[in-house]
């Protein structure tokens, strides 16, 4: 390579992203946009009843209907039953692809028919008659828990999961406090928004008796792990392929019933390839939704500031199925003890059945709804005593390389750091408890401070990832991964990665990722992992690929490979730095007909984790974890309460970042994701049924009116991640409701404590306040 704009040493660098000019030009390839010769339109059938006996199917005049190539039901099917917590969860798997006995929400899939189009599709599902027993429903999850209940599985009291977390004495340490207050929380349900909907196209090939799927999914291995269970195939008979996929935000990471239907469609049509999309009104009703929750907090501090206790209780609406339940329960207990150094805790946790459309993973995995709760909880106790908040939180935030009361083991933490440096970025001394303003406008501030994981092994028995490097005979390189690229930038940073340990430009590398037969193993994009997991099995595949090289090179020369390195496309002497020869000409000497070396360089990493026990809730869940405060600035209207956002100000510990560009990228999405929660996003039922299940009824923020943000990095240089580097794709969406709710009881003196932030609910606090009923729209003081 020649080209004088190459990017060598490119890690801590904004590169270009290694698929713009594919997708600026309009190149990008998503499943959406594919067709296949014959393809097939395949839809499905859902239920209308919430809850309701299914008494028969009868498909015979859909069968009848020119144009219908295939119908299915459970009895074409094993009605083997799946799901995602199935490692450490096995009784929460409860979900068929195709229902046979009951339906538990509208919208449970019970058949599925593919034709050769729409018109014709969805003229076959109107002719499928299935009769149904209609059965008494439960929407809300107290309600639910009740003795006497609908009940919609075998659980007892409709309760999925039960998690109880207690560790030292919190009673005692609660009697000790000088101060201790209760406070409710109430969060609401949400949509993912992601802009590509689910669509799934599946190809049977009669010959071979196997089947490739193409998916909108963020973890293609999971998706073929579902399918070979609930198909009973071999997963090596099993393709499934990502492509572009536009966003996913954890509502891509599992198989649904239509990828499953879409692969047993086109098997019954004789291996005609069939495609199943996804409407934006199915995408709000009938695939994943973030769980709302009921956050109840008691907690005690000492006069000084510091954390005697906390206790609570925690009560999640999981919809008809579990999902990614358990995970996500548990994760809006656990969070808090990446935070804050808590000895003294109980709190109990719910993962409740209703008849409610499923709750399943959503960015930030329960976190975002503890953020807010307990963030704001925190503020309130500090206020209490009288302590500033910002002081309360750097005496109570955790240190570097300790180990939590529930194990949890923290090497490296910039948390202090961050919350330092965030006050300073704001000022926070000259406008804190400073309510400043004109007339009926009051301006405030409020601060949030968040944690989270690089990884999580709460899925499987490991949390591997493997990535290959391939060196050809002309000197370029392909990179295969495993990782899910769903639009945050990661097959730039694997690029990266490999570039850089590699010791060549950043434009040599190609990649293929996220195809289960030709690339490793990988879980997935979620849980902020791809950076530190499978960025760390791409380091160790590209040294691999150069100890190779350079064993190559030191018999050639007669030197010890340890001498050597290659470094800016040069094979150089450790010692000095000075050039041997270039790395192609390197390349051109492992092939040559002395040696004859192939270079393919293998790597994997498992980070060093413990799987979390959840009879007693010790384990160190992840390899790292990532820190971060967050501060916001908002100015009230008290005639109007309507809230604007100044700006926002995110300080990231990040260890060191791969792509600065990336990074300030996924931090400013996640604020605005975060703002469109605290005030907007609210997806709202009847019934069961989804009331506003489009983007002109559901409320998302948007380009014009997004607040200035301001992203600071604190480089602590994690010895765990590749070249120091964490994950970061969710930790800035967790604090930022907290941080909005603070600042306007900052500006306006009244707390918020239900989601999301509405002027009415604001009008009406302003109001109890004036007549002296208490602070909070839903009446705790």
């Amino acid at each position: 390579m020649n080209n004088k704009n190459n990017t060598t040493s490119p890690v801590g660098k904004s590169v270009e992203r290694i698929d713009a000019r594919e997708k600026a030009a309009g190149e990008a390839k998503f499943v959406f946009d594919m067709k296949l010769p014959g393809m097939l339109v395949g839809k499905m059938l859902r239920s209308p009843h919430p809850h309701a006996k299914i008494i028969s199917i009868d498909t015979s005049k859909a069968l009848k209907l020119d144009g219908v190539r295939a119908v299915i039901t459970a009895e074409d099917t094993y009605k083997v039953k799946f799901g995602s917590n199935e490692y450490f969860f096995p009784y929460t798997v409860d979900q068929m692809p195709l229902e046979s006995e009951k339906a538990r929400y509208i919208g449970d899939e019970i058949a599925a028919v593919a034709a050769v189009d729409e018109e014709t599709a969805e003229h076959a599902l109107s002719l499928i008659d299935v009769k149904y027993e209609v059965l008494p429903a439960v929407f809300d999850p107290v309600s639910a828990m009740k003795p006497g209940a609908p009940q919609i599985h075998t659980a007892m009291n409709n309760i999925g999961v039960m998690l109880p977390m207690q560790f030292g004495d919190a009673d005692k340490a609660l009697k000790e406090s000088d101060y201790i207050r209760e406070d409710v929380f109430y969060l609401q349900s949400a949509a993912h928004c992601a802009l590509e909907p689910h669509v799934s196209l599946g190809q049977y090939e009669v010959s071979t008796d196997k089947i490739t799927l193409w998916t909108s999914t963020q973890a293609p291995f999971k998706v073929r792990e579902a399918l070979a269970k609930t198909l009973k195939m071999e997963a090596a008979d099993i393709r499934v392929i990502k492509l572009n996929v536009g966003g996913g935000f954890g509502g891509k990471l599992e198989m649904f019933p239509m990828d499953f239907s879409a692969c047993l469609l086109s098997k019954k049509s004789g291996g005609v390839p069939v495609k199943i999309t996804c409407s934006r009104q199915e995408e709000f009703s009938f695939t994943r939704r973030k769980h709302p929750m009921i956050y109840k907090l008691k907690s005690g501090v000492k006069r000084d500031g510091t954390l005697m206790a906390v206790t609570g209780e925690v009560v999640a609406d999981g919809g008809a199925y579990c999902s990614y339940g358990p995970t996500v329960i548990a994760a809006a207990i656990l969070r808090i003890f990446m935070v804050y150094k808590i000895t003294n805790f109980r709190i109990i946790g719910f993962r409740v059945y209703t008849n409610n459309p499923i709750c399943g993973a959503i960015r930030g995995f329960g976190g975002v709804q503890s953020g807010f709760a307990v963030e704001s909880h925190m503020d309130m106790l500090a206020r209490g005593i009288g302590m500033d908040p910002v002081e309360f939180r750097l005496k109570n935030a955790t240190d570097p390389n300790t180990e939590t009361v529930n194990k949890l083991v923290i090497s490296s933490n910039g948390l202090k750091d961050c919350i330092r440096r965030a006050a300073e970025a704001c000022g926070w001394k000259n406008k804190f408890g400073a309510a400043k303003g004109d007339g009926d406008i009051s301006r405030g501030i409020g601060i949030g401070i968040a944690a989270d994981v690089m990884g999580s092994k709460m899925y499987k028995a490991h949390e591997s990832a493997g990535s290959i490097i391939k060196v050809e005979e002309d000197g370029s390189v392909y990179l295969f991964t495993g990782a899910a690229d769903t639009g945050q930038g990661s097959d730039t940073a694997m690029a990266q990665i490999a570039a850089q340990e590699l010791g060549v430009a950043y434009e040599r590398i190609r990649i293929k990722a996220a195809d289960t037969e030709i690339t490793p193993f990988d879980t997935g994009s979620f849980a902020s992992r791809v950076t530190f997991i499978s960025g760390n099995a791409t380091k160790n595949a590209a040294t691999d690929a150069k100890q190779q090289i350079l064993g190559v090179v030191a018999r050639e020369l007669k030197l010890e490979i340890g001498v050597l390195d290659i470094r800016d496309e040069q094979v150089v002497k450790v010692s000095d730095g000075s050039a041997l020869m270039s790395f192609d000409q390197a390349v051109g000497l492992c092939y040559s007909f002395n040696y004859g070396n192939l270079i393919i360089g293998r790597g994997s990493y498992n980070p060093k984790t413990t799987p979390v026990d959840f009879r007693t809730g010790y384990g160190n869940v992840s390899g790292s974890y990532g820190f971060e405060a967050q501060v916001a600035e908002v100015e009230v209207n008290k005639k109007t309460g309507v809230v604007k956002i100044l700006k926002m100000y995110d300080v990231h510990d990040i260890g060191y970042p791969i792509n600065p560009d990336s990074v300030h990228g996924q931090i400013e999405g996640s604020i605005v994701m975060g703002i469109g929660y605290t005030l907007y996003e609210d997806l709202k039922f009847a019934q069961g049924q989804v009331m506003n299940p489009s983007f002109s009824k559901y409320r998302i923020p948007r380009s014009v009116g997004i607040p200035a943000i301001e992203s600071i990095f604190v480089e602590t240089h994690d010895p765990q991640g590749p070249f120091g580097a964490k994950g970061m794709g969710e930790a800035s969406l967790l604090p930022t409701a907290a941080a909005i709710a603070n600042a306007i009881h900052d500006a306006v003196g009244v707390r918020i404590t239900d989601l999301p932030i509405t002027p009415q609910k604001i009008l009406e606090a302003l109001k109890g306040k004036e007549s002296g009923i208490g602070h909070s729209a839903n009446g705790i003081g």
